[in-house]
């Protein structure tokens, strides 16, 4: 039977890279110690471990990941799919999907349990319509885990995000609020984000929810960080919407030139994504500015 360990993890990866073990340890350690290692007769430090992560070309998490969660390959196809199908609105794909790994030994991990549950919420809400339901799974999904209020993993701080999108949808404007205000926080302290589209998504829907509430200015320097953003990452990821959301912000505030210039950088943005509907859109309210 597979016994799934770090040093079998290092391993097999090394191996898949068609990496000998001096080429692993050249300048790092040893050959004798990544051999140690690799049959579980000693445990690398973390800065050990990270060095050899860098070489190998992936994050110090990875090593236990593939610990916890045996044929991660899968498990990572999985929610990839779902948050796909979340990203398109395809919430009745997604329960599909959902109800057919509920019973699978693969997702019974922590972190993997809490990645289905966060999920089941949404899908509560946009199809099911049960409200109650969806914030009770999302409470759920968020204490699952093992940080503190004061100290929220990437994770958490997309189910913060998810969740306070959905008390947007409710108009609840106090909590929306009050969550996106704690996941901005966390963010901007958070070490890394490897996701570099949370940050985004927190932005923009952050952004939305201040236009909202009226608070034009404050949200209109949100969604121009937002901006910012895509640019110093090079994403596309909702920079279009963002862009559109500083248009829409300026010409509320009264700034007519800024706003035409936002405008026609969204309908380039859009055309070049090739996204017509959002193009379409954009220019019908570019019209409306002109007139």
């Amino acid at each position: 039977m597979r016994q799934d360990t770090l040093g079998t993890s290092l391993r097999e990866l090394r191996m898949y890279l068609g990496l000998s073990q001096s080429d692993l340890a050249n300048g790092i350690c040893t050959q004798a110690l990544i051999s140690q290692i690799e049959n579980n007769a000693v445990s690398p430090s973390a800065e050990l471990l990270y060095h050899l992560a860098s070489r190998l070309g992936v994050d110090i998490n990875y090593f236990f990941h593939m610990i916890e969660t045996p044929r991660l390959d899968y498990v990572k196809e999985v929610c990839r799919q779902i948050r796909r199908h979340i990203k398109n609105r395809e919430y009745h794909t997604v329960a599909e999907i959902l109800a057919d790994e509920e019973n699978n030994p693969l997702f019974s991990t922590i972190k993997n349990r809490q990645f289905v549950l966060w999920h089941k919420a949404i899908c509560q809400y946009y199809i099911e319509h049960d409200a109650h339901s969806s914030f009770q799974s999302l409470n759920k999904a968020l204490l699952l885990t093992a940080t503190t209020s004061k100290n929220y993993s990437e994770r958490e701080i997309e189910i913060l995000i998810s969740t306070a999108i959905l008390y947007s949808e409710e108009k609840n404007w106090h909590n929306a609020l009050s969550l996106f205000k704690k996941a901005f926080y966390h963010v901007r302290f958070y070490p890394i984000i490897n996701d570099e589209t949370i940050e985004i998504r927190l932005y923009y829907n952050y952004s939305k929810a201040l236009s909202s509430c009226g608070d034009y200015e404050k949200s209109l320097s949100i969604a121009k960080e937002g901006v910012q953003i895509c640019r110093e990452k090079q994403r596309f990821y909702l920079f279009g919407e963002l862009t559109f959301q500083c248009g829409k912000l300026n010409h509320l505030l009264g700034n007519m030139d800024l706003a035409k210039t936002y405008l026609s950088t969204a309908s380039t943005i859009f055309q070049l994504d090739d996204n017509a509907p959002y193009k379409n859109h954009v220019d019908t309210f570019a019209r409306k500015v002109e007139s």
